[in-house]
């Protein structure tokens, strides 16, 4: 049976690259949703629930990159495309800007 809750901020749907996860440059990693809260990533780079995580990316139309730090709350594989993971992030804490900036950017449908 599936939990239903009401979530307290909107996640918006994206497909942003992250340039560097951990401090290591990486190529093959997304965020596919973020809200002011936290973010969704999928990654060839498994991290655990309760690690935590600093990941960098850029938003387009926006100069400079964005540094987000928080703590994985979940992972797990994608069935569907094996050696790569998804994993959910909660921000230590909460960006406010992000709402605007990625409606600014035009990342939203």
């Amino acid at each position: 049976m599936k939990k239903h809750f009401q979530r307290r901020v909107k996640r918006h749907p994206v497909q942003l690259p992250v340039a560097e996860l951990n401090g290591q440059p990486v190529q093959d990693t997304l965020v596919v949703d973020i809200s002011s809260l936290g973010a969704r990533l999928e990654t060839t780079t498994p991290l655990a629930p309760r690690n935590p995580v600093e990941f960098v990316l850029s938003l387009p139309g926006r100069p400079g990159s964005l540094r987000l730090t928080g703590t994985v709350v979940w992972m797990r594989p994608r069935l569907d495309q094996p050696g790569r993971f998804q994993m959910g992030v909660q921000f230590y804490t909460p960006h406010w800007e992000l709402e605007s900036l990625v409606a600014q950017s035009g990342l939203t449908p």
